[in-house]
């Protein structure tokens, strides 16, 4: 017998990494939508007392155990949701990391190694273990929370990206590749930029910059940063007005779109 979260009437969300900032912000929004169930991810649930006091009182939330930079964690936590709700309708895959920025010169070979493997790689093994779960449904979104530092277009010498910037650039090139592959099968695949948010990573970013450029990082705190529900607000509303025309294209969390 089927869980009542496994109906076919309910939207089943997948968002890793759900245990703070973005993820945990995505969280809530999308768990408060009518009809909506929630699987999210947490490297160590037990201590992820945010999210566990949101699932208290929640009862359409998941929460389980999963580790970006473990890979062979993607093919247990596929057999659970599995077990749970039987297929998803959108996959959000939100784990990253980040590092001060650096030159290339400067960059340490462990830092390009660590990043690529956490925000690369992970992302590719977490969405080819979900696969078989996202073809049982018939919505099939896929989103990359990726980061305008990883547009080639749009890169200049204010902003160090170094290890992050590339590491997030090959996450769009995934994603851009998935889009033509899969739409035949009707996935829509998107990389979405989530702005200059208010998390740890962020402001992080931000002040590094502000030891070069104390001025400049101040405008970005002013008239650029946003915070993580407006992030998550943003990123929802791509989330679910996502259509076939927007299958390939590289998103901002307002919606407007962005160069390569």
């Amino acid at each position: 017998m089927s869980s009542p979260s496994s109906s076919s009437s309910n939207t089943v969300y997948f968002v890793s990494g759900g245990n703070r900032g973005i993820g945990l912000a995505l969280v809530k929004n999308l768990s408060s939508i009518a009809d909506s169930v929630v699987i999210t991810t947490a490297r160590a649930p037990a201590t992820a007392s945010d999210l566990q006091d949101w699932q208290k009182v929640h009862s359409n939330v998941h929460v389980l155990k999963y580790d970006a930079a473990v890979h062979s964690d993607a093919t247990n936590l596929a057999s659970q949701i599995e077990k749970l709700v039987g297929g998803i309708d959108v996959f959000v895959a939100n784990s990253g990391i980040s590092e001060e920025p650096m030159t290339v010169l400067d960059t340490p070979v462990e830092s390009w190694a660590r990043l690529y493997a956490i925000n690369t790689l992970g992302p590719i093994v977490l969405f080819k273990a979900l696969y078989p779960l996202l073809v049982k449904r018939d919505t099939r979104k896929v989103v990359f929370i990726s980061s305008g530092l990883g547009s080639q277009k749009n890169m200049s010498d204010a902003f160090g990206t170094s290890s992050y910037g590339q590491s997030k650039s090959a996450l769009n090139f995934t994603a851009k590749e998935l889009s033509l592959e899969l739409a035949k099968q009707n996935f829509i695949v998107v990389p979405v930029h989530p702005g200059l948010v208010n998390t740890d990573m962020g402001s992080g970013y931000v002040d590094n910059l502000g030891k070069n450029s104390g001025e400049f990082a101040d405008v970005l705190r002013s008239n650029v940063m946003i915070s993580t529900d407006q992030s998550a607000a943003g990123i929802a509303n791509v989330i679910t007005t996502l259509s076939t025309q927007d299958n390939g294209i590289f998103l901002s969390y307002d919606r407007s779109s962005l160069e390569w």
